[in-house]
């Protein structure tokens, strides 16, 4: 006999042979019950035995809620009997019917089949104590003799290792299982179906995100004085006091504990420095905590005082006269008397606090502005396509299936389907073989490497079908589409509300469910030919659920569940021939699933126990505990019930880096490949949560990672920088950005020159300029709040959107496609980032511009990123996949290999730039949910997009390109769509750095900058002489700053260098600022 570690609570190893003697087992495992699901097990255990029986196995269950304890036994507290599997294989003989196309043949055939029996032992209860790792403690356990009257005793001791990081959750039943053969192929087809390895073409749009139309010159009104520059400056930001609500802000009394140096003379310092806040609070005071505001000081000062004053809210005394702890550090360098300094804080920007709460409050639920024409999009819905008023999600996953002839594959992950019309007719599932990818190398820098890879598509391993479909009875509906699922039906005449398939598509569903009503005989088919097919039974299976295996001619293992309504239904499948297999009648109310058998035999359990319970929907749900710290969930809703009460779903290599402690311990351990991002991983859970940490010293102002000291800037390039700007600032801006004839390109002039803005106003302290330049972006804005802009917007009112009118005329690629919504946050993330720093600075001058124009800017996020279904005029999260980790930048496009994103830069700048805008109008969720989508995309991106030679997710064989290009979500193309690196390499690159803003190091972190440059920008950025030269080298910044400055700063700077969306006068602030404060 052969006997397996499968035992539900303890791993027991027994041999039995013919003698009728108990068995001693030795054992140095403990096995936790961590799964929600067994809890009841344990307590139904407990609950029919007596607690005075004693003979038997100590077993320890241990529940663990997040990490899994080293403990050691000690107290017996109660004791049970548990039945337990053990496994033989033992040989049979069958009469079965084999066929071969449509020839069939009666044969006898043997089978070793692997049967296993219950066998039962008795359970000590006991509790338990701390130990140190690494320790072993011991559980014996009892056979039950009468079961095997023949065996004979051994004792074993056996270790047990966990080499699956993965495996937490713990199979609850295991019973007997009986195999029986349903259908044997005698002959292999002498035609197999073999995937194709075409590659779908990438249309080339010609068209450079980069700007080639020049400024329009004018007078400056206002010259910054570079004379006044003198002396270094350094920019440091400090927490904000919090005052009591009984106070008057303008009358409290900040008190320091300092060493002899007094506050007040440091601020009286010769050099003027002004107190401001980065970072806009809320009006929401109640809720957050209140911090010191931003101090500027220049190097003279910083000798004094040469380290920042840190107040946490724990030192603030809440009174009229608020006092600071005396357990504030001070500078080392102050002198050591006792003396305190009191400190009167003058009225200005409110204190900062942290916010506590939803990440998903609705924006607003008003309709949008009447401003924005109402029109229709030119593009029709297919017939039974209908989401009942509610907008259509135009960037998701199942978008293919409203587009073109909707037989493009669509990625629920980690499955691939899609509506089959020829030759088989339903909905075809495969999943991703990775022995079948394809790679091929065209059009690169890069010999030797692969510039692509991709997974052959519509390849139906299985097809939930039905006996009535066919050529001209095969219809589909596509409903209840949300930001997660969609519902698809198959019937044979159309809007058939009695007789269809019902097939839920969900991202990370577990299983391929189909559900048959009506008159509706199920039938499977495959391109692959079914090889065996044989059903199994099994006790750990109630009765309605049947199970059955098919092998198929590729090697591939299909495990199908049937689920009837009554158990007493009278239900099989057969086999006509190896590409069919067909129910045996109509059953309404039968579930079919399906799913790929997992490669460790031993975790198929997990299958069995969440059969006939699937998941119809999900959504996406999340706090964040005050600004440093988010959970976001994946709630799934499902229909059914199983042996475990839970479904099973499957996370993206991201999210298992960061799940939270509770969902790890629902870990199956079951792997199935993805198309694009690696690895994923089963959970028994209906609730996917992680965890994410928040940078929030993302501001304004330049910041990348390791900054210690903030930012410094000597008198020379103080003098630069004001010369830069007065250069760059002798324009007609509201002119130049009318110019432009474009909403992408005008775009990103406006916010090329909000970050001017910036410079001036923040760093260089000009008010006359600072005043100016406000004026003439406010100037800007004008045309677009009364929406005469070149190309007006329009609400769509057929798939509820913000969107361009310059595909009104038919012209479907005009604007890169953003009439059909194509890369929104591209284009609208310049507006709200330059918004929030035009509301930013006019708020501080006590001006209300934000507030008089947040209607129109936040039009513009809710259609990009809606966060609420309370909103009815925008699809919720229309570009973010909060499932996938970044957006989608495709829009109402058909394509083979799903939708894509070029500029993963361009995506993260417009969460950066909603974050801020967030920050400055006081919505504290929608910064916060800002943030955390920047949290996602560092994860994500260092994953599927950024390649450093230590990424395992990404095939080896790409990964010296250090950047994906397209991705796709089933191909990844080292490539753009305006150039391919075999010419211009910088396009590839440099199209996911642009714009460097100060969110981008969180994203394109140090060390693979660093990793990129070496291996590929190095090696062609002598040759690049261009608008993209300036973009490599502001990269470069990230983690060589000082290298950047000089380029920036040298003699023989060219304008050549720029783009007229970036700016000089930014490259040295952020250049010289960051090389400086390492």
């Amino acid at each position: 006999m052969i006997f397996k570690n499968i035992s539900t609570f303890g791993a027991i190893l027994l041999t039995l042979g013919n003698t009728i003697v108990a068995e001693d087992v030795t054992i140095t495992e403990t096995k936790y019950i961590p799964n929600p699901c067994l809890n009841a097990k344990v307590q139904s255990i407990l609950s029919d035995n007596p607690p005075g029986l004693t003979n038997g196995i100590p077993i320890v269950f241990v529940y663990v809620e997040d990490v899994e304890p080293t403990i050691e036994y000690s107290t017996v507290l109660a004791t049970s009997q548990i039945e337990y599997p053990v496994s033989e294989d033992v040989t049979s003989t069958e009469i079965v019917s084999k066929c071969a196309l449509f020839s069939c043949s009666t044969t006898t055939l043997e089978h070793i089949q692997s049967t296993i029996y219950i066998t039962s032992a008795q359970v000590t209860y006991t509790t338990t104590t701390p130990k140190q790792a690494g320790t072993t403690s011991t559980t014996t356990a009892t056979t039950d003799p009468d079961f095997y009257p023949d065996s004979e005793s051994t004792i074993y001791q056996y270790e047990t290792e966990t080499t699956d990081i993965f495996r937490h959750a713990t199979i609850t039943k295991s019973a007997p299982t009986t195999t029986k053969t349903i259908f044997s192929a005698t002959t292999v087809p002498s035609t197999l179906y073999k995937p194709s390895t075409s590659i779908e073409s990438i249309a080339s749009t010609l068209k450079d995100p980069l700007i080639t139309g020049a400024p329009i010159s004018k007078e400056n009104e206002h010259i910054i004085d570079t004379d006044q520059y003198s002396e270094p400056l350094t920019i440091s930001e400090i927490k904000k006091a919090k005052f009591s609500n009984t106070s008057d802000p303008t009358d409290s009394t900040l008190t320091f504990a300092s060493n002899g140096t007094e506050l007040s003379q440091i601020l009286a310092a010769p050099i003027t420095t002004s107190t401001i806040d980065l970072r806009i609070s809320s009006s929401q005071a109640s809720t957050r905590v209140a911090s010191v505001p931003t101090m500027y000081s220049n190097d003279s000062l910083s000798e004094s005082f040469s380290e920042l004053w840190t107040l946490s809210s724990s030192d603030v005394v809440s009174s009229s006269s608020s006092t600071l702890s005396s357990s504030i550090v001070s500078s080392s360098d102050m002198s050591h008397s006792k003396s305190t300094t009191e400190v009167k804080e003058t009225p200005g920007p409110e204190a900062e606090q942290c916010y506590s709460g939803d990440l998903f409050k609705v924006i607003s639920t008003s309709t949008p502005l009447s401003v924005f024409q109402r029109d229709e999009l030119p593009l029709s819905i297919p017939e039974g396509v209908s989401n009942d008023g509610v907008p259509y999600e135009t960037n998701k996953f199942y978008a293919n299936l409203f587009l073109g002839d909707q037989t493009n594959m669509i990625w629920s992950y980690p499955y691939g389907l899609y509506w089959k019309k020829v030759d088989y007719y339903g909905f075809g599932v495969q999943h991703t073989n990775v022995s079948d990818r394809v790679f091929g190398s065209s059009n690169t820098n890069n010999e030797g490497v692969a510039s692509y890879y991709f997974n052959p598509t519509n390849n139906a391993e299985l097809l939930l079908s039905a006996t009535s479909l066919s050529e001209s009875s095969n219809y589909m509906g596509v409903t209840e589409m949300k930001s997660m699922s969609a519902l698809v039906t198959l019937s044979a005449n159309p809007g058939d509300k009695e007789n269809y398939i019902e097939i839920p598509v969900v991202q990370g569903m577990g299983f391929v469910t189909g559900v048959y009503h009506g008159n509706m005989v199920p039938l499977l088919n495959t391109l692959y030919g079914v090889n065996d097919l044989t059903q199994e039974t099994s006790a750990a299976l109630p009765s309605s659920i049947l199970k059955y295996r098919a092998t198929l001619f590729n090697g591939v293992q299909w495990l199908i569940y049937i689920t009837l309504p009554n158990a007493s239904d009278d239900f099989k499948l057969k086999a006509e021939n190896p590409f069919n297999l067909e129910g045996s009648k109509a059953v309404d109310g039968l579930i079919i699933q399906l799913a790929v058998a997992p490669e460790h035999p031993g975790l198929e359990g997990f299958y069995d126990e969440s059969a006939g319970q699937y998941v119809v929907g999900a959504s996406i749900q999340g706090s964040v505990s005050c600004d440093s710290s988010a959970q976001y969930s994946f709630v799934y809703s499902s229909v059914g019930t199983s042996s475990c009460g839970y479904p099973i779903v499957f996370a993206l290599p991201h999210h298992v880096e960061s799940l939270t402690g509770a969902t790890r311990l629902t870990s199956t351990g079951i792997k199935l490949a993805s198309t694009t991002k690696g690895d994923m991983y089963g959970y028994l859970t209906n609730e996917l949560t992680m965890s994410e940490s928040l940078e929030t010293d993302i501001q304004f102002l330049p910041w990348v990672q390791g900054m210690k000291n903030g930012l410094t800037y000597t008198s020379d390039q103080l003098k630069l920088l004001a010369q830069s700007a007065n250069s760059e600032l002798a324009v007609d801006i509201a002119g130049t950005v009318a110019s432009m004839h474009s909403t992408y390109y005008s775009g990103k002039v406006i916010d090329k020159y909000s970050y001017i803005l910036l410079v001036v106003s923040e760093i260089l302290k000009d008010e006359n300029v600072t005043n100016s330049t406000l004026a003439a972006l406010k100037e800007a804005f004008e045309p677009f709040f009364q929406n005469k802009q070149y190309y007006p917007f329009i609400y769509d009112t057929k798939f509820g959107g913000l969107t361009s009118s310059a595909s009104q005329g038919g012209d479907t690629g005009a604007e890169f496609g953003s009439g059909y919504y194509n890369d929104h946050h591209f284009h609208y993330g310049y507006y709200v980032h330059a918004a929030a720093v035009i509301g930013y600075i006019d708020k501080k001058q006590g001006g209300t511009w934000a507030e008089d124009n947040k209607e129109w800017v936040n039009t513009l996020i809710r259609d990009v990123a809606n966060p609420s279904e309370e909103d009815t005029y925008f699809p919720v999260s229309r570009m973010f996949d909060w499932f996938g980790g970044h957006s989608w930048a495709a829009g109402l496009f058909a394509s083979g290999d799903g939708k894509n994103e070029e500029s993963s830069s361009e995506d993260y700048n417009f969460a950066y730039g909603m974050k801020m805008w967030g920050s400055v109008i006081g919505d504290n969720s929608m910064e916060s949910r800002g943030d955390l989508m920047l949290a996602i995309m560092s994860r994500a991106m260092n994953k599927y997009f950024y390649y450093k030679s230590d990424n395992v997710v990404e095939p080896a064989e790409i990964l010296p390109n250090k950047v994906s290009g397209i991705f796709f979500e089933n191909k990844i193309a080292y490539t753009t769509y305006f150039g391919s690196p075999d010419q211009n390499p910088e396009y590839v690159h440099g199209i996911h750095m642009l714009p460097i803003t100060p969110a981008s190091s969180l994203i394109r972190i140090p060390s693979y900058v660093q990793e990129e440059w070496r291996d590929q920008v190095s090696t062609f950025i002598g040759k690049v002489n261009s608008g993209w030269t300036g973009i490599l080298r502001l990269n470069q910044a990230l983690y060589d700053a000082a290298t950047s400055y000089s380029f920036f700063s040298s003699d023989s700077w060219s304008t050549n260098y720029l783009d007229n969306g970036q700016s000089r006068t930014w490259s040295l602030a952020f250049s010289g600022g960051i090389s400086n404060s390492l």
